[in-house]
């Protein structure tokens, strides 16, 4: 069943310090109105989130390391939030089902000094990409929209106000259902100043992340946006191919997965994978099909099948590789420098480290995304139904349950 148009939500700039219970009062009530809508649409819906992120507006030249932990930190918080509220809603967030929402966030460089919609450049630049992009970008390549979602309130309205004149600078007005949501409460704290950087100050052009990505839920998205997140920017005098590695576990190797039968083919989940980068990378005025290119490599390679998706544009190479052991790329392609884990699977990125000093190669620069939870977020939610959200397995689980109980 095809899916409305993706509908947009712009909420105004967050909370200061950003935790998951100040993400919660600042943005559960716009959250809830959004999702309340869309869950009512006769078919699936798709909602873009845009998160404004002043605080990094003025570090978004430098590494990308330097700002990839409060950003991915903002990432975690919302995408949990937004899990908690489905889960409190009923809402499915997984199928192509009547009334499930699949949700992705975009980071929007704003700075609400800027009176963009007056002055400034009149287009973006020829490399632009996600997963940070600014009002002007987002604006000019925008998709078509079913419904823009704008947030009541001052700094709200402001972002939408100016989001929509420059849309409407082009020839075309800004087309979409408008439809204003309650805003949260915002609190604003004196933070001591402390500089905020990784580890690593590096720049990366070349960043992994593994998984086995089956039937594609928040805790994927957030980690395929910090890999994205990761690939510093090209410039216009420098456009050096960038590339985001993506090892996806090989059919044979998930035999003994729980509920097994469930599982998506590897091209399934490789095809999700691709789908959600693009959404959330390719911003472009030019058509999909003249801006995006496809290589399949089916030959034996050092880690099995493979498929490059270019985004010309860009100067970003999607490239998924099926693995068939817990290196894949890491170990074979001596260009990697950086590595994206979740929490569960630290000690691998450990394990890689190890293999590549063996072959005499540098270490990778290993980056961690924080596991999504419901604790200080929503003490009412309960566990099961937002585990189901955020849990390969809860979603193999449900469909085990479904199909057995409409076969008795």
């Amino acid at each position: 069943m095809p899916r409305f148009l993706p509908s947009l939500l712009l909420l105004p700039p967050p909370p200061v310090p950003i935790t998951e219970a100040s993400v919660a009062a600042a943005y559960r009530p716009s959250i809830i109105a959004a999702i309340s809508d869309l869950k009512d649409l006769p078919t699936s819906a798709q909602l873009m989130i845009g998160l404004p992120c002043p605080a990094v507006h003025a570090r978004l030249q430098g590494p990308r390391s330097q700002i990839y932990h409060e950003l991915q930190q903002s990432l975690a918080s919302l995408y949990s939030l937004v899990c908690i509220v489905c889960a409190n809603l009923g809402v499915d967030v997984e199928s192509d089902t009547p009334g499930s929402i699949d949700a992705r966030i975009i980071l929007l460089d704003y700075d609400a000094s800027q009176h963009l919609a007056e002055g400034g450049k009149s287009r973006p630049n020829g490399v632009t990409a996600g997963p940070i992009v600014d009002l002007l970008t987002l604006a000019l390549t925008r998709r078509q929209w079913n419904i823009i979602f704008a947030v009541d309130g001052e700094e709200g309205q402001k972002i939408f106000t100016t989001y929509s004149r420059l849309a409407n600078r082009q020839t075309t007005p800004l087309s979409g259902h408008v439809r204003t949501v309650g805003g949260g409460v915002s609190l604003i704290q004196r933070e001591e100043s402390v500089p905020r950087q990784s580890a690593s100050g590096s720049a990366h052009n070349v960043v992994a992340v593994g998984g086995t990505f089956d039937h594609l839920h928040a805790g994927h998205k957030l980690l395929l946006t910090a890999t994205a997140l990761l690939l510093q920017p090209a410039s216009i005098s420098s456009v050096a191919r960038r590339r985001l590695i993506v090892g996806i576990t090989g059919d044979e190797l998930l035999r003994n997965k729980k509920y097994a039968e469930y599982l998506s083919s590897w091209t399934k989940r490789q095809e999700d994978v691709v789908d959600f980068l693009i959404s959330i990378l390719h911003f472009t005025q030019e058509g999909q099909e003249a801006a995006i290119e496809t290589l399949s490599f089916d030959e034996p390679i050092p880690n099995g099948r493979a498929i490059h998706t270019r985004l010309t544009n860009c100067s970003i190479v999607i490239e998924c590789v099926e693995i068939q052991d817990p290196f894949g790329p890491t170990i074979t392609d001596e260009s990697v420098t950086a590595l994206v884990v979740s929490g569960e699977t630290r000690s691998g990125g450990k394990a890689v480290n190890e293999k590549r000093e063996e072959k005499g190669w540098k270490p990778l620069d290993v980056f961690e995304v924080d596991v999504l939870n419901a604790e200080e977020t929503e003490q009412a939610s309960q566990p099961e139904k937002f585990a189901s959200k955020i849990s390969s397995t809860a979603i193999r689980k449900r469909k085990a349950e479904i199909a057995r109980t409409s076969s008795l």
